[in-house]
């Protein structure tokens, strides 16, 4: 005889999306990394300050050492010792 098991793989997963209106997503690993998805281009690139442009807003990051690790059509990588962020509509 055999005892049914729940399924736990991955095909049961369904991750939840919500309309946000085109506002960009911004993830956090800590202050050292942070991506930036719906950017529309790079403004300003110093190694204290990077402004990324969105649809809605401008995304300005303020630290040191700051690079772009990794960019795209829509995604931006940034590394560094982030100490702030500021949203300029």
């Amino acid at each position: 005889m055999q005892k049914n098991k729940k399924n736990n793989t991955s095909d049961s997963y369904m991750p939840v999306k919500f309309d946000m209106g085109g506002m960009p997503l911004i993830e956090m690993f800590g202050n050292r990394r942070i991506t930036i998805e719906g950017s529309t281009g790079i403004l300003l690139y110093e190694s204290e300050n990077i402004k990324i442009n969105t649809n809605r807003m401008v995304i300005s990051l303020c630290g040191r050492g700051l690079s772009l690790r990794c960019i795209s059509n829509s995604c931006v990588e940034i590394e560094g010792f982030v100490t702030g962020i500021n949203f300029l509509s």
